[in-house]
């Protein structure tokens, strides 16, 4: 029990036990079926094979960068996604030391679910920074009391404890029993999950509460909507000033917008956005496509993008990155 309780406590021993497979990854299924426990949304998770990118147009070597949050992380995307000779992923999150090379064509794309527009964009970028080598940085609280606060805090220690004592397959059968019976019994489900009023789609209360900036249906005014469009332009310019060549930007959709757009008054947030006449700055533009009938674009257990939506992405700056080096 004193060995649970420790994991319980710490990040890093239970990455440790994920990674040796003694705890099983409590995202497997899908981000949104973990906090649901509904088995009509268990997805296996599955890794998409790298987009076949083709050879390149152009002689000269491309550069790709890429600020990002979980839809161009890592485990999703990957240099070999794209046809560029070297790659750079950033979290938002995180900060990017930056010394280019100005013997590549250098293109940095700005990419942000809908969710996180109104965050990333409400003031100018600020986790590039210039310097004599690049690197990635963790912004950290070295404060003792900050570390003491994360170490014993209830919300993530209670989760963690809850990963390594309840996600076992047997013991998500017991949950998935549960959770059928409050959702068809009391009409209840977990306070993170919408389910959608014909049963078929489940989405992230982020993207669905009204109340919240990150909901697909959280009113925008016209003048927020200059203000980002503003932040988003000015970003343009101060990575010029960096060096890099092609500065682009591309908001995902939100599954909400996408799959239930009729569950609130959308924002149409995308759309005014792109539409904007001051915008100056390149699009990697996919909302009208994931739209259009045919594979859903979605994860069915998860908040993020199938193989599908996925490739549909990957095409548009494949196809972007070849014409832009046959002008230059």
């Amino acid at each position: 029990m004193g060995f649970i309780w420790i994991a319980g406590c710490s990040s890093t021993l239970l990455n440790e036990l994920y990674r040796t497979e003694l705890v099983p990854d409590d995202y497997r299924y899908g981000d949104l079926y973990r906090l649901s426990n509904l088995a009509a949304f268990k997805d296996p998770k599955v890794k998409c094979p790298p987009y076949p990118a083709g050879p390149r147009q152009g002689t000269k070597k491309i550069a790709l960068y890429i600020i990002g949050d979980s839809f161009t992380e890592e485990q999703r995307i990957g240099q070999a996604d794209f046809a560029v000779d070297k790659y750079q992923f950033t979290h938002w999150a995180t900060q990017l030391h930056l010394n280019l090379d100005t013997t590549y064509t250098n293109i940095i794309i700005l990419e942000s679910v809908e969710r996180k527009v109104r965050e990333h964009f409400i003031s100018p970028i600020n986790n590039v920074i210039p310097d004599t080598a690049t690197y990635i940085n963790q912004p950290e609280d070295t404060r003792l009391v900050s570390q003491l606060d994360r170490l014993f805090s209830s919300a993530p220690t209670e989760d963690r404890l809850s990963t390594i004592l309840f996600q076992f397959d047997p013991m998500l059968k017991i949950k998935e029993w549960k959770s059928w019976i409050n959702l068809h019994f009391f009409d209840r489900t977990d306070p993170k999950v919408t389910v959608s009023g014909n049963g078929e789609n489940l989405i992230y209360y982020e993207t669905s509460d009204s109340t919240l900036i990150t909901s697909s249906f959280n009113p925008v005014s016209r003048s927020e909507v200059d203000s980002l469009v503003k932040v988003i332009n000015f970003d343009k310019k101060y990575l010029e000033s960096l060096g890099f060549d092609q500065v682009w930007f591309s908001i995902i959709p939100n599954k909400a917008s996408i799959l239930m757009p009729d569950y609130g008054t959308y924002n149409h947030l995308i759309e005014r956005i792109s539409a904007h006449p001051n915008l100056v700055v390149d699009q990697i533009a996919v909302y009208e496509d994931f739209k259009k009938p045919g594979k859903s674009p979605y994860l069915k257990g998860d908040s993020h993008w199938s193989c599908a939506g996925q490739y549909v992405w990957l095409e548009k700056v494949n196809r972007k990155i070849n014409k832009t080096t046959t002008v230059l």
